[in-house]
């Protein structure tokens, strides 16, 4: 159990980010919105080992992203949206990554490139650091099978990413990558950001192969989620999203370089 004196010191360093993080969406024009923990369909990445839980004696999962849920309510017709949530990552250890940590979340009309200057903007004002945060395309950062950068640069943005590593994000107009960037700082990774795929039918193939390798990997296959997918037909202007670990956040702000010594329990 922590003393009063860690956990107030503690409590004190989640408290200036959050307050940061919503006035900045509010000045912007955000809405703050709730999601779903439990769910039927959680992330169908192969990547992911979302947590199991069986209700009413039906399977469910812990979300491991609000994701479906906010392109749900972008389907309803809300635009400027953001939320902050627990989610739930199985098989998550070391001194970056727990099994359950707070995921920032947010979505708005715009492009891929739009994301990227608001995301910076948000990265600034929360840091209180105005260093730029410089731009390399995946090859120029050599990025290796780990999903890590190998450049010495302090503040940096990864763009244009395979389109076999597309997720969720849309593929550019030429064809040549995927309009998703992810954030780095001092070797941390912070966020994934990208311009959305609002095409059903191209986004049901992706979840049906996501199936398959699930499936290949021995790991649960999860139903598809049929109401995003008629959500995503609702969809009829360019929209961006971005998920940003708040933990991860936390800690580069205060240097603090494992992330159980900002957590409260």
């Amino acid at each position: 159990m922590l003393s009063k004196e860690d956990l107030t010191r503690r409590l004190a360093m989640w408290q200036d980010v959050e307050e940061r993080i919503h006035a900045f969406f509010q000045a912007r024009g955000f809405v703050s919105v709730r999601t779903p923990i439990i769910v039927k369909s959680p992330g169908m990445e192969p990547n992911l080992d979302p947590l199991e839980v069986m209700v009413n004696g039906e399977p469910h999962a812990l979300i491991t992203s609000p994701e479906y849920a906010m392109k749900k309510m972008l389907g309803s017709g809300m635009e400027k949206i953001y939320t902050i949530t627990p989610v739930f990552r199985d098989h998550e250890g070391g001194p970056h990554n727990i099994p359950e940590f707070t995921m920032l979340e947010w979505y708005a009309p715009g492009t891929y490139e739009d994301l990227m200057d608001e995301t910076e903007a948000l990265l600034k004002t929360v840091l209180e650091d105005e260093r730029a945060w410089n731009r390399l395309t995946f090859e120029e950062a050599k990025v290796d099978e780990h999903g890590d950068p190998q450049t010495d640069e302090p503040r940096l943005f990864v763009t244009k990413y395979p389109k076999d590593q597309a997720a969720l994000a849309r593929i550019s107009d030429d064809g040549s990558y995927a309009e998703r960037f992810e954030a780095f700082a001092q070797g941390l990774e912070l966020c994934n950001g990208f311009c959305e795929l609002t095409n059903a039918d191209e986004q049901r193939q992706r979840f049906v192969q996501e199936q398959d390798d699930r499936k290949t990997q021995g790991k649960t296959v999860f139903p598809i989620d049929r109401e995003l997918l008629e959500a995503l037909k609702q969809i009829k202007h360019s929209v961006y999203g971005n998920a940003l670990g708040l933990d991860r956040l936390v800690m580069l702000k205060y240097g603090v370089g494992d992330i159980h010594d900002i957590q409260l329990f």
